[in-house]
């Protein structure tokens, strides 16, 4: 495996049930992993969880990535002060809330909040951090779901928004081309966090989030033998 020592992630969205695999394969390759969370408690949590984790160092750091332009420019020039250039960002977030139900048995008041919780922010998130990406061999990955392809009833908030963001973000990878920083989109499938094992749900054909992890860091590190593609899927095992 390629080492990331002396290389800086930031994830957001690090203490997710994705995220804290994602941050736990990055610190097993030596990366200073930037935990972004807007919860401090759950930052300690997290580093409570991953106190096992050799090599790497992490950084938790507190706040929101989902705020207006004005918010916003003051936490770039904040992450920028702190951390300079960092080499990649990784963005693992999204918040189901109230939308899981009937298209149509939503309400003004879900549509909006769906949007602003899966879209807006995920939106501001990657306008926010990509300018803070080394250009040259950086990268941005952004953790979508299978709803952003295929039709999930209950669920069209989230296949609305998640479909919204996957054309941003190839979007996006056009935009930057050849000069960078390299853009990821990767699609999931049903993922084995340890919230769902707790409950009992343990498919041996879901990926683990730390097999989640394992695949980000091949993007990050660009020995993924997709590495010239924007779209990447795993959703199951054979």
């Amino acid at each position: 495996m390629t080492r990331l020592l002396h290389r800086k992630v930031l994830v957001v969205g690090a203490t997710g049930g994705v995220g804290e695999g994602i941050v736990r394969a990055l610190l097993e390759r030596g990366a200073t992993v930037i935990a972004v969370s807007r919860s401090a408690e759950k930052l300690d949590d997290l580093r409570t969880y991953l106190a096992d984790a050799p090599s790497g160092e992490l950084v938790p750091f507190v706040a929101r990535v989902d705020q207006d332009e004005q918010a916003s420019a003051h936490l770039y020039r904040q992450l920028r002060q702190q951390f300079d250039i960092v080499d990649s960002v990784v963005i693992a977030v999204g918040n189901w809330g109230e939308a899981n139900v009937p298209l149509l048995d939503v309400t003004d008041r879900i549509w909006a909040q769906s949007i602003a919780d899966n879209l807006t922010s995920q939106f501001r998130a990657i306008r926010t951090l990509t300018p803070l990406i080394n250009p040259a061999t950086g990268s941005l990955v952004h953790i979508n779901g299978l709803s952003a392809d295929l039709p999930f009833p209950g669920a069209a908030l989230i296949g609305l928004t998640g479909a919204a963001m996957k054309s941003l973000v190839v979007t996006l990878a056009k935009e930057c081309g050849p000069a960078g920083p390299r853009i990821y989109e990767l699609i999931l499938g049903v993922i084995r966090t340890r919230q769902r094992e707790r409950q009992g749900q343990n498919n041996p054909a879901w990926f683990t989030a730390y097999e989640v992890g394992q695949y980000v860091a091949g993007l990050v590190t660009g020995e993924n033998p997709m590495v010239r593609e924007t779209l990447h899927y795993l959703v199951q095992r054979e």
